[in-house]
């Protein structure tokens, strides 16, 4: 497994398939594994002033994805955990906040059902129009016909259903969105032409 980070011209990239046959999973979570990209974006500044939750193996995702990464034995699991934020009950979501938790520290973010009067750190764990708006997983056997599934809208398995209407971000432009993201469920073909990703295709809900 080949994996490539790329900042403002540099480009890293390592072959990690030791990690995957390790751990069994390998964790991207829009933090910088490579420690030139992590130095060269300013993270460590930010660790300093704001400690482990801008690190790459102690921020909440990496946490989760930890614990609940080997649970994974099928796609469904797989769907459930690419999607999961149980952000008022799961200990590795809280945080020195008020509320003592932020949707922020989930895998799928929901920071718009954080109370917009609440207290943070710094503004990522705040109150903001900023979610998880999609999933996308494959398998080896959908990849055998260059497929994959996919979820759209934020997640709500265990947290209430985004609704506009309801939303402190209802005065937000949003006249081509639903009015209430619920899932859609499509299992999508990828069609390649000269081996350039030339546009994907909905084949139905599942």
């Amino acid at each position: 497994m080949t994996f490539i980070l790329i900042f403002r011209g540099t480009i890293v990239y390592d072959d990690l398939t030791h990690i995957l046959y390790k751990n069994m999973y390998f964790g991207s979570y829009n933090h910088a594994y490579f420690p030139e990209i992590f130095n060269k974006s300013g993270q460590p500044a930010l660790v300093a002033k704001y400690g482990d939750w801008f690190t790459y193996e102690r921020t909440p995702r990496a946490l989760i994805f930890k614990r609940d990464a080997p649970k994974v034995k099928d796609l469904t699991a797989m769907i459930k955990l690419m999607r999961y934020n149980n952000f008022k009950h799961d200990p590795l979501s809280r945080c020195n906040c008020t509320p003592p938790y932020s949707g922020e520290n989930a895998i799928a973010a929901r920071c718009d059902l954080n109370p917009a009067n609440g207290t943070y750190p710094f503004g990522a764990l705040g109150h903001r129009p900023h979610a998880a708006t999609d999933m996308k997983v494959t398998t080896f056997e959908l990849f055998k016909s260059q497929s994959f599934q996919a979820q759209s809208g934020p997640p709500f398995d265990d947290v209430p259903a985004f609704q506009w209407s309801t939303s402190s971000f209802k005065d937000n432009s949003h006249s081509t969105c639903h009015e209430s993201r619920t899932l859609v469920n499509v299992k999508t073909l990828v069609v390649w032409r000269e081996t350039q990703l030339c546009e994907a295709t909905q084949l139905g809900k599942l």
